[in-house]
């Protein structure tokens, strides 16, 4: 799994926000990048994993253990402490292997787990970034999250009165191309010059503000908000 905080060199850093910087001139709206490296912590999955694992130790056990049975009598029993401490050490192999390894638990993890998850996620980023708080409600979020392969672009009330939901699915929409040819850079590029030609046609400088509020830096969440 990519490390969002390897996903993209200082020098495209410097060309993202040179984007925003750029997409902010024409509009009052102001508009926040980030990436995380996965949304959801996805504990479940994980422990699903750790209890595949544990029985494939334990049938490894008695495969090995019958194996070596002769023909001349049956195998001594396995003894109840064997059985469980392969068990327990099956399974937080599973756990460990899980957690360090991400997509070994991805079988383990639903869509409609990852879509809520990433969902979720953006919301957190969103008001911890204070996009809810600029003077004309312009906010506008995108997020990519590398794990889940998701891109959710949320916006203010007042952004969402502009462009509406079919200006931020276009929005979502411009870092889909990038992002299938394996060109984070130019996804994230595409996505900020569409959102800022969307909301500077509907949020116009010229209706006040103008003031840069928030930040133009991209947002590094690692390994999740």
């Amino acid at each position: 799994m990519v490390d969002a905080r390897n996903l993209y060199s200082e020098e495209e850093r410097a060309q993202i926000r040179q984007a925003l910087q750029k997409a902010e001139t024409t509009t009052t709206g102001e508009i926040v990048c980030a990436v995380a490296t996965e949304s959801g912590r996805y504990d479940r999955a994980e422990a699903m994993l750790g209890f595949a694992c544990a029985l494939l130790l334990l049938g490894l056990l008695h495969s090995l253990h019958n194996g070596g049975t002769g023909s001349w009598g049956a195998a001594e029993p396995i003894s109840l402490a064997w059985e469980v401490g392969v068990l327990c050490l099956g399974f937080l192999a599973g756990n460990g292997l899980g957690s360090w390894i991400p997509g070994l638990r991805t079988p383990f993890v639903p869509k409609r787990e990852m879509e809520e998850e990433t969902v979720r996620a953006a919301w957190s980023v969103f008001c911890s970034q204070k996009l809810a708080s600029t003077v004309q409600r312009g906010g506008l979020l995108i997020y990519f999250s590398l794990f889940e392969r998701r891109v959710v672009v949320l916006a203010d009330q007042g952004a969402l009165d502009a462009i509406g939901q079919e200006g931020v699915k276009l929005v979502r929409d411009a870092a889909v191309s990038g992002l299938r040819q394996g060109k984070p850079l130019q996804a994230m590029l595409d996505c900020v010059g569409k959102a800022g030609q969307l909301l500077g046609e509907k949020l116009p400088c010229s209706q006040g503000g103008g003031e840069n509020e928030l930040s133009d830096e991209l947002v590094i969440l690692h390994p999740r908000p």
